[in-house]
This record gives C-alpha cells, structure tokens and sequence, in this order.
C-alpha cells in the first residue's frame, strides 16, 4: 500500500480499498479457543444488492481473513481451515432473494466431534438434490446452520456427523 511520510495510506491509495462493514462474531477455533470480535464484510456484493453475507463471504477462496477481538485496537488474522464454527447474529447472513422463495428447511443436528449444534438448514437445491447429503456435498467450505437470531457457519471438513430430525412446517 502507498502511504505518506507519517506512515498513512495516502489518498489515492484509499480510492482502492473496498469499503467494509463491521459485523459481530464469535470464531471457536480447531484449537478449542473462542474469539469474540469483528469481522469485515464487504459493503457491496458482486452478485446481489447490498452488503455481502456472512456465509457467502466466509465461502469465498481466500483462505485468511482479518479479525479485529473485542478490547483489541489492531486485528489479527484468522485461517479460515483453522475454524470450527463462526456464529453471527442472523441480520449479518441475511438473504432477501431467499424470503420470497419457499425452500425447504430440514430440522438437524450437526456434530464437530463434541461439539453438538441444532438449527435448520435451508435446503435452496433443485428437487432431485435436495437432500442434507446433497447439501453437505455441495461446493464451499462452510455449512449455514440457522438457529433463531444466529447462524453458525461450521467447516464442512470439522462435521463428524449430522442427524436430520426432519422438515420444517412454516406457519
């Protein structure tokens, strides 16, 4: 980055950044450690309107991300291989495109080792594939398990088993 003669990134290299939002979160790391901070989600998607969601981000190639802890001035930069579970609050992994549609949601438990989640997932997969197996094997790293207000991101790879306790009866 271009910065000035007190350290500062100079204008123009500010004209490059990408603008950031600031969303709450808490990382339990493959070392059993949790994390309460920030993370930073791009304010604009290049697939949809508005802010870039939590699940869609965390998916994304890049394999480090910057982490700012609570009571911390600085971040810090997290592996995302290194991540079990990262939860979010709900407002943060909001899809509008997906209110309208009525896909169907499965009731499950998901385990990491012995860690043990329960929420649903909303299965947005042609008829034919949809199935928790189907979405389980479906490409990205991370798993949007909803619970309520929040939504567990949990690594693909860290799951050791998930037992589908049904669909969901909307009301």
């Amino acid at each position: 980055m271009a910065t000035d003669e007190s350290g500062g990134a100079r204008p123009e290299a500010r004209e490059f950044q990408v603008p950031r939002l600031l969303r709450a979160a808490e990382v339990l790391g493959a070392d059993g450690r949790v994390l309460r901070g920030r993370v930073f989600l791009p304010s604009s998607a290049a697939s949809h309107a508005g802010a870039m969601r939590a699940e869609e981000w965390l998916n994304d190639p890049t394999p480090f991300f910057p982490f700012l802890p609570d009571g911390e001035g600085s971040p810090v930069i997290l592996n995302k291989q290194r991540i079990v579970v990262m939860t979010v609050a709900a407002a943060a992994d909001r899809d509008p495109t997906q209110e309208d549609v009525a896909a169907p949601l499965r009731r499950v438990n998901v385990e990491c080792g012995s860690l043990r989640l329960s929420g649903e997932l909303l299965v947005d997969m042609p008829a034919p594939n949809a199935r928790v197996l189907d979405l389980l094997n479906r490409p990205g790293a991370f798993l949007n398990l909803r619970d309520g207000e929040r939504h567990h991101l949990v690594a693909k790879a860290r799951i050791t088993r998930v037992s589908e306790l049904g669909p969901v009866t909307r009301a």
